[in-house]
């Protein structure tokens, strides 16, 4: 017999991807949507394949068991679920049957997809179709954005946030990958109009942002720290530059208060909260270093020279951090067909920085500059944090779907920085 649920699920789908094709279908993306957006909802299906069929594990079905069990207790004890899910009740039954209670985020990511258990009658594959479509209307909502105001980087939004490969996958299905890429998207989108054009952010939607970030603390709090350690300083430069200030906006000049701003960010943010002292973020990096290190198959770490977990180690390895960040592992590094794919990307990736770098001498600045540091800043900072933190190169080829996307948009738009930075040099 068919699942009512189910029929009601789908109804429901059809009905909002109707509803947003409507709003979006003349916007410069537009004709893409449809094909971008089913391409997505199969990425979250091939993904749950691959972790149950192929892996026959991952944290997907860890958030899956524990999901159901909160969801059934909704219609047996109530009470029980609102405790942990408000509380994290420690002495209900609920909370003695859940296998994440160790791991906050993940017990978070765990409650999230609950919620949509108790409207989906626990069907794991039509959750994952809300996750994903979560995800993909964030990132289609940035590429459009950033095509509407510099047009000229059509191409690039439409493989970046659209449809290049990794990012599809990845950014799929019942993970944290869909959630925290989706919002990552979703912020940073609200303030496009902003650093582009000076445009002013209405209360609500900075409210919006500020409620969104606080999920994406909640989810990925490293993500969180680094965007908000980004986009404070972007938007102060910013500010300055829409009301003149008297100063002259050299790119060069652009840079220095960009940098002494997003210094003093770090410094406040680090009494704002413990865990991003700097002792404490060298801790926990160097903590998940080592594990990911003995979990880890040698041929598939990260191989850092004279590397030792202190500030002098992390720092002389930074360049080592970056490169595999961004760009491995190389078709010559790859082992497995997963990793072998993901290789080919980040050699495309690879030849388009390098055309890049090569235009870097021929740049007119502009005022858009500040877009295209701020861009780098939290590529780079998310690059080196990710490498240090996670070492394994196929787990890293995960992780970093939160900030690639921008990094394939600037490379692709060929030649990106060119045409975003462009009139006179001052």
């Amino acid at each position: 017999m068919v699942d009512p649920l189910l029929i009601i699920n789908i109804f429901i789908l059809i009905i909002l991807v109707r509803g947003l094709y409507r709003r979006v279908r003349y916007r410069p993306l537009g004709k893409f949507y449809l094909p971008g957006l089913s391409l997505k909802l199969l990425a979250g299906i091939m993904l749950g394949l691959y972790y149950i069929v192929f892996f026959q594990g991952g944290d997907t079905l860890f958030f899956y068991e524990d999901a159901t069990r909160m969801a059934r207790s909704v219609f047996d004890k109530p009470g029980e679920y609102l405790s942990v899910m408000l509380y994290n009740d420690h002495s209900s039954s609920l909370w003695g049957m859940l296998k994440l209670t160790d791991q906050p985020r993940a017990l978070f990511m765990a409650k999230i997809l609950s919620i949509f258990h108790i409207f989906t009658n626990g069907n794991y594959w039509i959750s994952g179709f809300y996750f994903s479509l979560f995800a993909y209307t964030g990132l289609w909502s940035l590429g459009d954005k950033l095509t509407t105001y510099f047009p000229w980087t059509r191409n690039a939004a439409i493989a970046g946030f659209i449809f290049f490969p990794s990012i599809i996958f990845w950014s799929s299905g019942v993970s944290k990958e869909a959630i925290s890429t989706g919002l990552i998207a979703w912020i940073i989108s609200i303030y496009v109009p902003a650093l582009a054009r000076g445009e002013w952010v209405g209360k609500r939607k900075v409210i919006v942002s500020l409620i969104l970030l606080f999920i994406l603390w909640l989810i990925k709090y490293y993500y969180a720290a680094a965007l908000i350690a980004i986009m404070i300083p972007t938007l102060i430069v910013s500010v300055l530059k829409s009301f003149s200030a008297g100063i002259s906006w050299k790119f060069s000049r652009q840079v220095l208060y960009w940098v002494s701003f997003f210094v003093w960010s770090v410094v406040i943010a680090s009494f704002i909260h413990p865990n991003l002292h700097l002792t404490n973020v060298i801790d926990v990096v160097s903590t998940n270093h080592v594990l990911y290190t003995q979990m880890s198959d040698p041929d598939n770490l990260i191989r850092f020279r004279d590397f030792t977990p202190t500030f002098t180690g992390y720092v002389k390895n930074i360049p080592i951090a970056a490169w595999a960040g961004l760009f491995q592992p190389l078709p010559w590094e790859a082992v497995g067909h997963i990793k072998f794919i993901a290789s080919l990307e980040n050699l495309i990736i690879l030849v388009f920085a390098v055309f890049s770098l090569l235009n870097i001498s021929r740049i007119n600045v502009s005022n858009n500059g500040i877009l295209v540091i701020g861009a780098l800043g939290f590529i780079l900072l998310m690059a080196v944090f990710l490498a240090f933190s996670t070492p394994n190169l196929g787990t890293l080829a995960r992780y970093k779907s939160g900030f690639s996307f921008l990094f394939i948009y600037l490379v692709l738009a060929d030649p990106v920085i060119k045409r975003l930075l462009k009139t006179g040099r001052k």
